[in-house]
């Protein structure tokens, strides 16, 4: 679901591993292409050999800057069932806000983009995500930022 521009939100998905995320999001990505949905795969392992993406406990914060993304947004996917194990040392992933940038994005887009990731500096915030048990109450959340 869609809330503006840049939002979207998928509200109590079945995914069960990091690898299923991965390619989920791929999927948002480039939907028919295969050899760009691995790359795009691709480019999120790499990206978390770099450093963890684990923002808050139960909240990861995949990213990527793509020439392969055509349109930058940012996607809140909250899960159904927690992932038990992400990876090394990180354990019971309940929501993932992921953070897809276009390669030679506007100035403007970069700080819309910018603005929002200051607000996930806001535990009371993530954890208002992370308690939200309803869609409704989620997007208001969201909404409100």
């Amino acid at each position: 679901m869609e809330i503006n521009s840049i939002y979207q939100i998928y509200f109590n998905c079945e995914l069960k591993t990091k690898e299923e995320v991965h390619s989920f999001i791929s999927e948002i990505v480039c939907q028919d292409n295969l050899s760009q949905k691995e790359e795009v795969i691709n480019q999120l392992n790499e990206r978390e050999k770099v450093g963890s993406t684990l923002i808050a406990e139960h909240v990861m914060l995949p990213h990527i800057e793509s020439n392969l993304v055509k349109k930058s947004q940012i996607l809140f996917i909250r899960l159904a069932n927690p992932i038990q194990s992400w990876g090394f040392q990180i354990k019971d992933i309940r929501l993932l806000i992921v953070i897809l940038l276009k390669e030679n994005e506007s100035v403007q887009m970069k700080r819309e983009i910018s603005l929002f990731t200051r607000s996930l500096a806001d535990e009371e915030y993530l954890n208002r995500l992370l308690n939200s048990d309803e869609k409704e109450n989620f997007i208001k959340e969201i909404s409100k930022n």
